[in-house]
């Protein structure tokens, strides 16, 4: 069986962006956002 990567990011990130809808005026959503060079990514960054 050959490895697969999966895409969960975009499932992830719309998952968040429900749970969190009533502060959604006061958030900011970054997906996928660079910490560094590649590979150093987060998901999401969230800010307030």
């Amino acid at each position: 069986m050959m490895d697969k990567k999966v895409q969960w990011h975009p499932g992830f990130v719309a998952a968040m962006n429900l749970e969190l809808a009533k502060s959604r005026e006061f958030l900011v959503f970054e997906k996928e956002y660079n910490l560094n060079t590649k590979p150093l990514e987060i998901d999401l960054l969230i800010i307030k």
